[in-house]
């Protein structure tokens, strides 16, 4: 079966009605109990650094995608995949890389550390700028997956974070066709931040939600977690979605610090997401090409 043979079957399957009914998955954790196998790991610090994003150079979208609202409703967008008859879904966003494929999302996405599973042969895609059921701007089928080993080995939230690089769709790269967000790595914690997502708290999930605030240090301190906490309403459906920084508003661009990554029971709209350290800018400088 040729690329585009196998593309276009993977699009077929996911028709509208699948795509509206996936399940979210509910990550909440308890501020008083940890998980036993967690081990302590340092945050790896170092200078702040950063890759610019992107627009788009297809001339098919170009014109589409820059707006005055700017361009996060196509970078970011819902992530699908399957379990035997069940289907699930999450939330990414396109980020800047050489190979112009790859999406940033958050490591139970892709990853069930429980049944030590990949989701990489469960029919596994990305929709930038999902719209109620529509897929404006196609389907985009997984070819590689990385994580860190401090979350497939030992479910560290620190490293609840992937690097999925999709295949080309009639010949076209994600990052030509819809643009990219930039990466920063060790910014300040403390900062006005931007977080997207398609939680099904809120219109089921079907359309983007963003929330703003100032970061700050997390509220869940078990197990050396060292991540952030932002105020945001948003819930199960967001996990993997982009935080940004530095929004450059005629855009839309802005640099991935953090993912939406978890809830804690005890602490109501924050959702928590993990310090892009230099740990984060190792996974990332090691997946860039793929």
């Amino acid at each position: 079966m040729t690329l585009d043979a196998f593309n276009q079957q993977l699009s077929n399957y996911w028709t509208s009605d699948k795509l509206q009914s996936a399940k979210s998955l509910d990550i909440s954790l308890s501020k008083t109990n940890s998980k036993s196998q967690l081990i302590n790991n340092a945050m790896l610090t170092g200078l702040e650094s950063s890759i610019a994003g992107s627009l788009p150079t297809n001339n098919s979208t170009k014109s589409k995608i820059i707006s005055p609202n700017g361009r996060q409703v196509y970078t970011t967008g819902r992530v699908f995949w399957q379990v035997g008859t069940t289907h699930y879904t999450c939330s990414a966003a396109v980020i800047v890389s050489k190979s112009g494929d790859m999406i940033c999302t958050a490591g139970h996405c892709v990853y069930d550390t429980t049944s030590k599973t990949w989701y990489n042969q469960n029919n596994w895609v990305f929709v930038p700028g999902y719209n109620n059921g529509n897929t404006p701007y196609g389907i985009w089928p997984m070819r590689r997956v990385t994580a860190l080993v401090g979350w497939t080995s030992q479910s560290d939230y620190n490293y609840d974070v992937a690097m999925v690089a999709v295949s080309t769709v009639n010949g076209q790269h994600l990052q030509a066709y819809v643009g990219s967000q930039g990466i920063g790595f060790n910014f300040p914690r403390s900062a006005f931040t931007y977080s997207f997502g398609y939680p099904s708290n809120i219109n089921s999930g079907l359309t983007l939600q963003k929330c703003s605030d100032t970061s700050k240090n997390s509220a869940y301190i078990q197990n050396n977690y060292h991540g952030l906490g932002l105020a945001c309403n948003m819930g199960p459906g967001c996990s993997g979605g982009p935080w940004l920084q530095n929004v450059v508003d005629s855009t839309g661009i802005g640099y991935v610090t953090s993912v939406n990554s978890f809830q804690i029971t005890t602490v109501p709209n924050v959702i928590n997401g993990p310090y892009f350290d230099t740990n984060i800018k190792n996974l990332y400088d090691n997946s860039t090409s793929m």
